[in-house]
């Protein structure tokens, strides 16, 4: 009997255990929701970077007007206004995750939806690490079109 609720227990557990790529997926939605209510110290909680790097870029944007930005560790730390409010609604798409020990890259499709309807497409591209049993994000590349 003792054995019988034994394995009960490890298959219940075994249901319910979060897969690498469910793990990896909640840090992104996690981002973006933090993204979407402009809570900067929300979305920095899902990153590990160097908050002193001056020479690595973490964050690239092809934006839709055709301009670029881009961020590094310490722009990232400095800058309480990036990322921007946004006041517009955000679904996610498409997730291609890949990962191989401590680090991960997603590929996935984001539409962003301004309250008049118009929208607009991004491909982001991230890649991410595992920080003890946490996935962070190190860096995004993100292209509207």
């Amino acid at each position: 009997m003792k054995n019988l609720l034994f394995a009960l227990l490890v298959g219940s557990g075994s249901l319910y255990a979060q897969t690498n790529d469910d793990a990896i997926k909640a840090t992104l939605l996690a981002e973006a929701k933090a993204l979407k209510a402009h809570q900067p110290s929300e979305v920095r909680k899902q990153w590990s970077f160097d908050p002193k790097d001056t020479k690595h870029t973490i964050v690239s944007v092809n934006l839709p007007d055709g301009s670029y930005t881009s961020r590094t560790g310490a722009d990232f730390t400095r800058d309480d206004a990036f990322p921007p409010a946004m006041p517009l609604s955000v679904s996610n798409a498409d997730f291609k995750i890949k990962s191989a020990g401590n680090f991960a890259s997603a590929n996935y499709q984001t539409t962003y939806t301004a309250p008049d309807g118009k929208s607009v497409k991004a491909h982001r591209v991230v890649l991410l690490e595992k920080v003890g049993n946490a996935w962070k994000i190190t860096s995004i590349s993100e292209h509207y079109y």
